[in-house]
């Protein structure tokens, strides 16, 4: 599995963390817009391309145009809140979606299947290597969620600066670190025993 697929499949949420850290207060509804429009190219690059298009991919479309609408028509108040918890807040639906798919299709599986034989896609393996690879990614994710928040939460409350020592610390060195982690047990879990014994069906 090439997990650099995944992160690219997580550029939406970082490009809407970028723009509002960025533009500050007033800046949730364009921040929105422009995740949601990168998701939606993620979306057209998977239909040109021929592939599935990703679960992280459908989410990231309707999140952020979610945000972007109440962002655009919620008033300063809406904006305001959006800026200080819009990071905690998308990053715990997509803590969820992850979750969610663990125990229905692993969302993991969709960026398995582009570089892993069809004849293995359906091994009880396959399947239980996504199933654990995504678990670890929605842990990562809720452990970034937590620290976005947290961070919110701190922001809320500096009223002189508009700005917190912790910051940086929670809202980029943390996630990051989570990322990388991520990363790196996804590639031990994807290489250990690497060729999953197919089913019966696909001998």
């Amino acid at each position: 599995m090439n997990a650099k697929d995944m992160i690219i499949g997580l550029a939406p949420w970082i490009l809407f963390s970028l723009v509002v850290s960025h533009l500050g207060a007033g800046a949730a509804g364009w921040a929105g817009a422009a995740a949601c429009l990168a998701s939606l190219a993620l979306i057209g690059y998977s239909v040109v391309q021929k592939r599935s298009i990703k679960i992280l991919d459908g989410a990231g479309a309707i999140t952020f145009g979610v945000i972007a609408a109440i962002g655009f028509v919620g008033g300063p108040a809406v904006d305001t809140w959006l800026t200080d918890y819009g990071r905690g807040t998308t990053t715990v639906i997509l803590g969820l979606v992850m979750l969610v798919s663990a125990f229905t299709i692993p969302f993991t599986e969709q960026y398995a299947r582009e570089t892993v034989d069809p004849r293995y896609w359906g091994s009880p393996v396959f399947r239980a290597k996504n199933r654990t690879i995504s678990l670890l990614w929605s842990g990562v994710i809720f452990a970034m969620a937590a620290c976005h928040l947290i961070a919110g939460v701190l922001a809320s409350a500096d009223t002189i600066s508009g700005a917190h020592p912790g910051n940086i610390l929670l809202n980029w060195v943390i996630p990051i670190a989570l990322i990388i982690f991520a990363v790196k047990r996804t590639r031990v879990i994807a290489e250990h025993d690497a060729a999953p014994a197919p089913t019966a069906a696909t001998r």
